[in-house]
């Protein structure tokens, strides 16, 4: 193969490459997000219903040690080495004011010590670079004020979602 085939060879491979990759645009909230490493990965699927979002949470740890499942009900389970650790349920609202999408969370956490139950409420804010913060504004009667909460940072990885909801089921 010539330098200038290899090259015409090497720019085709690239373009499908390319071509393959999920969108990425700015659609709001709605898309798939994520954060973590190789160890760990936080994802966020978000899309609209009616007024407001439908949004179904997934945590995955390589080692099995720490598993989130949400289904786009909200309804969520964690497990802690395979056991199951926790019993939560996650419902998105709009605030009418700010338009800023509000995810609260309310459950139980099984411990060795017995049942506690836990409550959270974030807020997301979708920021330029294709970034999604959350923002903790309550957790356990703690409340936050301004930029005080607990933050975590999401990058968008595709305007669609991964298995999206049936029509009519929402």
């Amino acid at each position: 193969m010539t330098p200038r085939t290899c090259r015409i060879a090497v720019a085709l491979a690239a373009a499908a490459l390319v071509a393959c990759a999920p969108e990425v645009s700015d659609t709001g909230y709605a898309g798939t997000w994520s954060r973590g490493n190789e160890i760990v990965r936080s994802t966020l699927a978000i899309v609209e219903s009616g007024s407001g979002y439908l949004v179904r949470w997934t945590l995955t740890s390589t080692d099995g040690g720490r598993e989130v499942r949400c289904d786009w009900d909200g309804r969520c389970e964690q497990f802690s080495g395979g056991e199951l650790s926790a019993e939560f349920q996650l419902a998105p609202t709009v605030d009418p004011g700010s338009g800023n999408l509000f995810i609260e969370g309310r459950g139980t956490l099984y411990t060795p010590e017995g049942e506690q139950e836990f409550h959270f409420r974030d807020e997301l804010f979708v920021r330029p670079g294709h970034r999604l913060v959350a923002r903790t504004r309550e957790e356990q009667g703690t409340v936050y004020d301004g930029r005080r909460g607990p933050k975590r940072t999401f990058r968008k990885v595709a305007d669609t979602v991964e298995d999206p909801p049936r029509q009519g089921a929402e």
